[in-house]
């Protein structure tokens, strides 16, 4: 308790995440920092984007900040404490349905747990993900199909369904879909295609769907992951490739480009290409510019 006496803790709480647990646990969270010595303040966001607003108008009166919610709130706070330019460091208790960022940065999704290791632990630089020169996100940023369905998937169904309302959605969205003309550079390299998904990310899980092996990612060396799936040919290929995503977790190497890079420029040949940052909805472009910022925020992490 003595080393953290007297520093102060802002805790910034969505308490819409998960399956309805974080309200009942909003005094517990507190007084477990409380007891440890933190003057602790708690702010509880309303809607969307109000993370975002407490972590830039408040980060300099903290020595940490620590969200509790789901990947959404995380990417929120991490871009206020940018926007902020003030060197905190970043906690966080995970309460979403997939908690893709925790589970690759071996954070528990238990709260004591997590507040354990906020307790013990030294922050970690981290790399962060930037789209346009404009917003960050934390681990994945994706278009095509099955990505829309993590912010088109209601939170009632989230709350009551968990990851199989993911799947449920993410089928859907097979309905239709064409497949996206598309020219990628990746750093000094070009790739051109029909690509029905694309993720520019630094996560062992993207979507709780596709997932890598630990020593396959780093998240301080300033680099991502790219990852191109070409268009399946037939209803037969479709529901085979869309087997082994959603629920087997496998994927056809054939149909995959897998590559690293730190800038990446991607231009649709056809329509505005819409886009997924950690889950949340992050826009519609005809270009599009992802820069991996290399250790531009400290996060306490295993």
């Amino acid at each position: 308790m003595s080393n953290n006496k007297g520093k102060k803790v802002l805790v910034i709480i969505n308490p819409c995440s998960g399956r309805l647990t974080v309200r009942n646990q909003l005094l517990d969270i507190a007084d477990e920092f409380t007891r440890s010595g933190y003057e602790t303040t708690v702010f509880t966001t309303h809607k969307r984007g109000d993370a975002t607003e407490y972590a830039r108008n408040m980060a300099g009166q903290f020595d940490l900040i620590v969200c509790r919610g789901g990947d959404g709130t995380f990417n929120e706070t991490v871009n206020g404490i940018l926007q902020s330019g003030v060197d905190v460091p970043l906690g966080y208790i995970p309460s979403g349905t997939t908690n893709d960022f925790a589970h690759s940065l071996g954070i528990p999704t238990n709260a004591p747990k997590a507040i354990e290791l906020i307790r013990t632990v030294e922050p970690k630089l981290h790399d962060m993900g930037q789209m346009n020169n404009d917003r960050f996100f934390c681990y994945t940023a994706s278009f095509g199909v099955f990505t829309k369905c993590s912010y088109n998937t209601s939170q009632w169904s989230k709350n009551l369904f968990g990851y199989s309302a993911y799947v449920a959605s993410g089928l859907k969205e097979l309905i239709g879909f064409k497949p996206i003309p598309m020219r990628i550079e990746c750093d000094n390299d070009v790739y051109e295609g029909e690509y029905a998904f694309g993720a520019i990310s630094s996560s062992l899980n993207i979507g709780g769907i596709i997932k890598y092996q630990r020593e396959d990612i780093d998240f301080d060396d300033g680099l991502f992951e790219l990852n191109l799936a070409q268009m399946p040919h037939g209803v037969k290929m479709w529901t085979s490739r869309a087997k082994e995503l959603l629920i087997d977790h496998t994927y056809n190497e054939d149909m995959f480009t897998l590559t690293k890079g730190s800038h990446f420029v991607i231009e649709s040949k056809a329509d505005k290409v819409a886009w997924t940052l950690d889950g949340e909805y992050g826009g519609a472009y005809k270009i599009t510019e992802i820069d991996c910022r290399k250790q531009v925020i400290k996060v306490y992490r295993n």
